[in-house]
């Protein structure tokens, strides 16, 4: 089969790879753009996300074009599909697995449509891939599962961030208006998540702060993702007698920033993948998940994680006090569990 679709794809094919859902999904998919197109040099690569990904992909080297898709009013959907028909790729490469990234794939009217053959929706496709003989165990092995199925060789398993020029300078403008100078250092603490059920108690973010900067001289920033405001709010509000800046911008921007700071203190998602991935090490505070899997990927990032027998959870198996925003797996971090992280991270 390996041998069959690379007899078929032309050396200067149009190639659109699909990969929708979430931010971290999209960070690990960045590892298969390098060797896909080291595989076809001469080929047009377009990558489709969803919007709020989009910062991640558009100044990847390995990226000739990145299709951004909105969730909108169906008129637009309707619209977004009809110029994907329109486009005429040789190959369409669905690798989110969903209904929306099969249909997405159908839609190209590409000659060679390719996932995973026991996918759902898998008749949407017109050659099916098994890689059930592969070993996989991580997130990473999964996305790279399909490409290497195509005869793509991986020489470095490692997804890649990158950021603009012109980025790097806004955050500087950023940490300037926030009175943080080039030779100042300090720490990102972000606090949100999209599920009540994960989150850590806004008092010991609180804590954490004022200790990073009376214990350590660490200039604190706080950021947060959209809609986690309430959050970084409330952190806010609770922290006494110590500036703390905050900032909330594009992933661009607060990718720059990440990349300045000593280390970042945050949930398990999708922000602690860009964090991981760009080199800056993370605190990285795990509950309804295991880490088992969702690890970051650095070799200087801490994980603090309370093995319950009800983690890793699910709707089958959460609690009902959990939907309160008291989780126990998460209640049972104390601020002493992150300053040990944060101690072997400065250790020189």
């Amino acid at each position: 089969m390996e041998r069959l679709i690379k007899e078929k794809i032309s050396p200067k094919a149009k190639i659109l790879l699909v990969k929708l859902r979430s931010i971290g999904d999209v960070v690990y998919n960045t590892a298969v753009y390098a060797p896909l197109k080291k595989h076809l040099p001469d080929a047009h690569l377009t990558v489709l996300v969803e919007r709020p990904s989009c910062d991640l992909v558009f100044d990847h080297p390995d990226v000739d074009e990145v299709l951004c898709f909105d969730k909108g009013s169906i008129w637009n959907q309707l619209r977004f599909y009809w110029r994907l028909m329109r486009r005429g790729y040789d190959v369409a490469i669905d690798m989110h697995e969903g209904t929306r990234g099969a249909v997405m794939c159908f839609l190209t009217r590409a000659p060679l449509r390719i996932g995973h053959k026991f996918a759902k929706r898998s008749f949407l496709y017109n050659t099916g891939l098994e890689f059930s003989d592969l070993d996989l165990k991580f997130p990473l092995d999964y996305q790279m599962a399909l490409i290497r199925k195509m005869g793509v060789t991986f020489d470095d398993v490692k997804p890649t961030i990158h950021i603009s020029d012109a980025a790097r300078s806004r955050a500087k403008n950023i940490l300037l208006g926030h009175g943080i100078d080039s030779g100042d250092e300090f720490c990102v603490i972000h606090p949100g998540t999209r599920k009540i059920y994960d989150q850590w108690q806004y008092n010991k973010f609180a804590q954490l702060a004022e200790v990073f900067y009376a214990q350590y001289g660490l200039k604190i920033l706080l950021t947060c993702g959209p809609g986690e405001e309430p959050q970084a709010q409330a952190v806010l509000e609770l922290v006494c007698d110590t500036p703390v800046a905050f900032v909330q911008t594009g992933l661009q921007e607060l990718g720059a920033i990440t990349e300045k700071a000593r280390f970042a203190l945050c949930h398990n998602g999708g922000y602690m993948h860009i964090a991981s991935v760009l080199g800056t090490p993370v605190v990285a505070l795990f509950g309804v998940a295991t880490p088992r899997v969702w690890k970051p990927l650095g070799q200087r990032d801490v994980i603090i994680y309370k093995s319950l027998e009800c983690s890793p959870c699910s709707h089958k198996n959460r609690k009902k006090k959990c939907y309160e925003g008291d989780a126990e797996c998460k209640r049972l971090i104390e601020v002493e569990d992150v300053l040990v992280g944060v101690e072997q991270i400065l250790r020189p």
